[in-house]
């Protein structure tokens, strides 16, 4: 009777360290899931609102993350690169910059491109934003993060109507950070160009 009386008080431990494992695992799961729906559904958005040419739309564009997203009004670097390194080079007091071609990023490519990088230079030779050797549950969340955007976005006419309606409710706007420093978010941009670029 002893080893029957000793064994069923850790019957219900051992069942609730089981419990606690398998949802741990599943939570887990579910943060890679999240993580790998995010680079897919970032990268469309970015892709998609960067293309757009229209100075009075990019205007609105900002001025709707600006009315979102808090904190969001400080982030405009104009940035220089060198076509020569395909790189851009960082900030320098004796740099001379007319050698260069200045880009401007505005609020939202700064937002968008800060949690889309940081997202991928996470995970394994940047997988699954490269494709590098990755499960195949990791690009089936990155396609899904892809078929979300694909699904809601209906063309840059109703670029407005997306970003308010869609995007700002989707679960990845809450990765967005406006804490960036400028010389982090260059090294960052450096890391995607060198992916970008790659023969």
């Amino acid at each position: 009777m002893k080893p029957i009386l000793k064994f069923i008080p850790a019957t219900p431990f051992k069942f609730l360290n089981l419990i606690f494992v398998f949802f741990w695992c599943l939570s887990i799961k579910a943060d890679d899931s999240t993580h790998d729906y995010c680079i897919g559904y970032l990268e469309e958005v970015y892709w998609a609102l960067d293309t757009i040419e229209e100075e009075e739309v990019r205007d609105q564009i900002v001025s709707l993350f600006d009315e979102y997203v808090s904190h969001s009004k400080i982030l405009n670097f104009n940035l220089y690169y060198n076509s020569s390194t395909k790189q851009f080079i960082f900030d320098d007091q004796n740099t001379d910059y007319s050698q260069f071609i200045e880009v401007n990023y505005p609020n939202f490519e700064i937002l968008l491109l800060d949690a889309y990088i940081n997202l991928f230079t996470q995970g394994d030779n940047y997988c699954p934003a490269f494709w590098s050797d990755c499960p195949e549950e990791s690009l089936d969340s990155f396609f899904s993060g892809a078929k979300e955007f694909s699904d809601t976005w209906k063309g840059e006419g109703n670029v407005l109507s997306f970003l308010e309606n869609d995007f700002i409710n989707n679960q990845c706007t809450s990765l967005l950070n406006t804490e960036i420093d400028r010389t982090q978010f260059i090294a960052d941009l450096n890391i995607l160009i060198k992916e970008l670029t790659k023969n």
